[in-house]
């Protein structure tokens, strides 16, 4: 890789620490997370070639809305991880708030955070759960 990183018209001017495009991602995800079945594989899922130009079948490990990925490498590594733990704590902080809402019996949401653990939020609190 030369001095210009991953692409030719060299990084970004504005500040990096965190990437607020990974704040909004992990925000985003965590959310989704907590509605959805986090373990659903993705079915025939596709990407892009190289110039952009068409949709080819993807070839990686299997996704999953559980999953996180940083495709770009424009940021250093630590931009984009704080930068998901930072939208991942404003939105499970969000959950807690709204979980206070619900009128019915609601068992909380549950999902797993970027680091692995298993985290219940009912009625404003904020529980991991075992292993």
């Amino acid at each position: 890789m030369d001095s210009h990183g991953a692409y030719p018209e060299g990084c970004p001017t504005h500040p990096s620490y965190p990437a607020a495009h990974a704040v909004n991602a992990g925000a985003c995800g965590t959310v989704l997370k907590a509605f959805f079945d986090e373990e659903f594989i993705i079915s025939d899922p596709v990407e892009a070639t190289a110039d952009g130009s068409e949709l080819e079948p993807w070839r990686g490990e299997a996704l999953a809305l559980g999953g996180a990925r940083d495709a770009a490498g424009v940021h250093f590594r630590s931009d984009s991880a704080l930068g998901l733990r930072l939208g991942e704590d404003v939105a499970i902080g969000l959950l807690a708030d709204y979980s206070r809402t619900y009128n019915e019996r609601f068992d909380g949401f549950i999902l797993t955070r970027f680091d692995g653990v298993k985290t219940r939020i009912v009625n404003g609190s904020i529980n991991n759960l075992a292993p």
